[in-house]
């Protein structure tokens, strides 16, 4: 019985090739993601201002990336708090948290 189950279980080498692109598409997908997100932190500061007020677009939550923003925390409050969002970094997780707060704008968590 053993060997009748064991014998079934040849992979045949289509099977392996496809496996393997696939595999390779998801790398290549990933370092694409990765190289785009950090050229957008190397834009200038004003634009990455600019691009970061564009998205707290009144929305109670926004979720950014720090890898995808390249600007100080004073900058990301002084955002924040001019479109009355509040700022919690999230360290653990590395992303920033935008929460709509026009009662309380500009806080940190």
């Amino acid at each position: 019985m053993i060997s009748t189950v064991t014998a079934g279980t040849t992979e045949s080498p289509a099977m392996r090739v496809i496996f393997l692109v696939l595999m390779g598409v998801v790398v290549v997908a990933g370092l694409t993601l990765t190289i785009v997100r950090a050229l957008h932190s190397t834009k200038p500061r004003e634009a990455q201002m600019a691009r970061l007020a564009a998205e707290l677009d009144g929305r109670n939550q926004v979720c950014i990336r720090k890898m995808e923003i390249g600007l100080s925390q004073e900058d990301l409050l002084r955002v924040a708090g001019s479109r009355g969002y509040s700022l919690i970094d999230h360290r653990v997780g590395k992303y920033y948290e935008f929460v709509y707060t026009p009662h309380q704008p500009g806080r940190f968590a």
